[in-house]
């Protein structure tokens, strides 16, 4: 037997209707698969996302581990810790003791 050229099972494809429309049965349920809503384009899209906000999420979390560090420093009432941050965020000073600023 011959083997058939592509153009001629190309044509045979064509000419027959029930391989004409498991041929296009085939494409459309591929494509829906690929491309629509919950297809699999959108589903890496949403994979990637998921990656993005779990990193986000661990930031957040190392954040907060250093802010609860910090509340529970303020609850023990440290001396060192509350005058430090007097003296940085809220600009006091001892009696007689003068500040100098660098324009930095």
């Amino acid at each position: 037997m011959a083997k058939k050229s592509i153009k001629a099972r190309v044509r045979t494809l064509l000419r027959s209707p029930k391989l004409l429309l498991i041929f296009a049965i085939i494409i459309v349920l591929t494509a829906t698969l690929l491309f629509a809503n919950k297809g699999l384009w959108r589903h890496a899209q949403l994979r990637r996302e998921i990656s993005t906000q779990q990193e986000k999420q661990k930031q957040l979390d190392d954040e907060q581990k250093v802010l609860s560090k910090q509340v529970d420093q303020l609850k023990t009432e440290d001396p060192a810790t509350l005058e430090r941050i007097a003296r940085e965020k809220y600009n006091m000073r001892r009696p007689g003791e003068t500040i100098y600023r660098d324009s930095n």
